[in-house]
């Protein structure tokens, strides 16, 4: 009866997912968070080369059939910010995202920006921030501007 009532919980709506190990970079935990995403200029230092990054979009795009012209439209996502500890590197935590609307990433990289400062304050957990990100972020932070800290 409770593993049923567990996975009922599970599976609502706007309730954060487990975080998918293939999207964090084992390096970034709670304890570690000092010496890495709470250091300036981390994510510059463990994200690829621009011409990688390039690479992994364009094979993005060509496995979803989206013309290049069309390019400049799209983001290359990592579905967990490395700003929270995401990996940098896995191929399971890249996809491609619209820069503009809702759920752009515009937007997304705003909320991980403002959570990065959250998580670095000490006023919510690094799993927190994760378990935000990986839930229905655009629906749940419709407005970003007067957001805080204790009321993420």
């Amino acid at each position: 009866m409770l593993a049923c009532c567990c996975a009922m919980f599970a599976l609502m709506p706007g309730t954060p997912r487990a975080q998918r190990a293939e999207w964090l970079d084992a390096r970034v935990t709670q304890a570690s968070i000092v010496d890495t995403i709470c250091v300036p200029g981390y994510v510059d230092r463990v994200l690829p080369s621009f011409e990688v990054q390039m690479r992994q979009k364009e094979r993005l795009l060509k496995q979803r059939s989206i013309d290049a012209s069309f390019a400049s439209e799209y983001a290359l996502d990592h579905r967990m910010p490395v700003l929270l500890g995401g990996s940098p590197n896995s191929a399971a935590n890249l996809d491609l995202r619209r820069w503009e609307g809702r759920a752009g990433q515009r937007r997304k990289e705003r909320l991980a920006v403002y959570l990065k400062r959250c998580v670095c304050t000490g006023d919510i957990t690094l799993k927190d921030a994760q378990s935000a990100m990986a839930g229905d972020w655009p629906n749940r932070y419709p407005n970003l501007s007067s957001m805080t800290c204790n009321g993420y």
